[in-house]
């Protein structure tokens, strides 16, 4: 059955992390292009390792909804207006983080994917262990949702599926389709979510995605897919500015973590995004005005990128070009970082200290900056939101500004900014911060005309 093609979209969550919903999700991608269809993907929450696997399977751009960021109640109509301006194609699918109600700790569904469901006013595809089903009922009276529809996963050889199916429409729900257990299927995962793409992603997704649609109820699916009508109130995809200033991006196996957005509002803003490698090119770009490291795993390639000195020189010695750096590219800057097997490594060394790994997650989640004085990216007392998501701590977070997190529950100081340097474990999230680009340029145009 081919889906009309009209626009269209759904949600696909689950009760927890770790139910498959990735592998889900990228199986219904798989099986809507196979008979027609053209996917425009999302994934709500701060994650950049999901985004990876949905832009390999999808062949197109995925975008992070992020309802912290974008909250509702804090910039009201941006998160939706985020969502329509990358709904290209005809067919939306937005991937749920972690539970459907996970969000800040301690605050309800404040920041779930749920709420991106309700703002945006799609219903939801939940996928369910075999094992979670005694306790789905419970759950989803938990808060009110857009739950329509099951898929099971995990499914034992011997499942009486009419039975399944039955206790399923008791709960008012639609059993949509299921997946038997196969070890085969696993995507192996570390403390950070799933590894980055592999070469054998595309055989796993094919395998599933044939299991899966031998039990795919299409016509389910076609009833349960909401019509979505693009709203004319929405802000469409700017056209690039004729480029201005050239900013080197680091962007390789080391350095992999961004937010698509942030390289489009650079964009708009009339920068050239001009990507190297750390690890295998020699030295940085030419004619540069601002280098950006994001984050990554540089402990993962410590040797590598210790061993390129010549890189490191040319960092080092970028003494007039603004340097940004979130969370990985911060630890490369050190002096030294350590990698996975307790060794350290020489980093750039335009941070005086150490970074080392800890035991657990550190600062772990979102939370809001305030800064405590000016600097290129930040002026004195504008505030941003954020997130810190990582295993290393270092000798020097920096005091340049007070962090909080989302729930008030602690507070601390972060992020080096001097001279050029602007670099923390925090993330940076450019689309509705737009001012800290505002402030980069104004301040390259300051340096430009001294």
């Amino acid at each position: 059955m081919i889906l009309p093609k009209e626009k269209q979209a759904f949600m696909v969550s689950a009760m927890k992390s770790g139910s498959g919903k990735t592998l889900i999700t990228l199986g219904l991608i798989n099986i809507l292009k196979k008979i027609g269809n053209t996917i425009s993907i999302y994934k709500t929450g701060p994650d950049y390792i999901d985004t990876m696997y949905h832009e390999k399977i999808a062949v197109s751009p995925s975008t992070n909804l992020d309802p912290f960021f974008l909250e509702p109640e804090y910039r009201p109509g941006e998160l939706k207006n985020l969502f329509f301006k990358n709904f290209l194609y005809d067919t939306a699918i937005i991937e749920g983080a972690m539970g459907l109600f996970d969000g800040v700790y301690g605050e309800g569904k404040r920041c779930s994917a749920c709420i991106v469901s309700e703002e945006i006013g799609v219903d939801v595809i939940l996928v369910v262990d075999m094992d979670e089903l005694e306790k789905l009922e419970e759950y989803l009276n938990k808060f009110s949702n857009r739950v329509r529809a099951v898929i099971v996963n995990k499914l034992p050889p011997d499942c009486d599926i009419e039975l399944l199916k039955t206790k399923i429409n008791a709960m008012d729900l639609v059993l949509l389709g299921y997946l038997y257990m196969d070890e085969s299927y696993r995507i192996e995962s570390r403390h950070l979510g799933l590894y980055e793409p592999q070469k054998d992603i595309f055989s796993i997704v094919d395998r599933v995605s044939e299991q899966l649609e031998k039990s795919l109820d299409f016509d389910a699916l076609y009833k349960f897919i909401v019509k979505i009508e693009c709203s004319d109130n929405f802000t469409a995809k700017s056209d690039p500015k004729i480029p201005k200033y050239r900013l080197a991006f680091a962007y390789d196996e080391a350095f992999s973590f961004t937010y698509e957005e942030n390289i489009e509002v650079l964009k708009e803003y009339g920068f050239e995004i001009v990507k190297f490698s750390p690890i295998h090119d020699k030295k940085l770009p030419d004619n540069i005005d601002a280098i950006w490291l994001s984050g990554g795993y540089p402990e993962l390639y410590a040797n590598e990128l210790s061993s390129n000195t010549s890189m490191l020189n040319s960092i080092k010695e970028a003494k007039n070009i603004p340097i940004i750096a979130e969370c990985g590219g911060f630890i490369y800057l050190h002096e030294s970082f350590e990698n996975n097997n307790g060794e350290f490594f020489k980093g750039v060394g335009l941070i005086e200290a150490k970074a080392f790994k800890t035991q657990k997650l550190v600062r772990f989640g979102y939370i809001e900056i305030e800064a405590k004085s000016d600097s290129f990216l930040m002026k004195k007392n504008q505030k941003i939101r954020s997130h810190e998501f990582h295993y290393y701590d270092s000798t020097n977070n920096g005091e340049y500004a007070h962090a909080v997190k989302a729930n008030k529950s602690k507070e601390w100081k972060c992020i080096n900014a001097y001279e050029n340097i602007f670099a923390g474990f925090p993330h940076i999230y450019l689309r509705g911060y737009e001012f800290l680009v505002e402030n980069l340029v104004e301040y390259l145009e300051r340096q430009r005309n001294v």
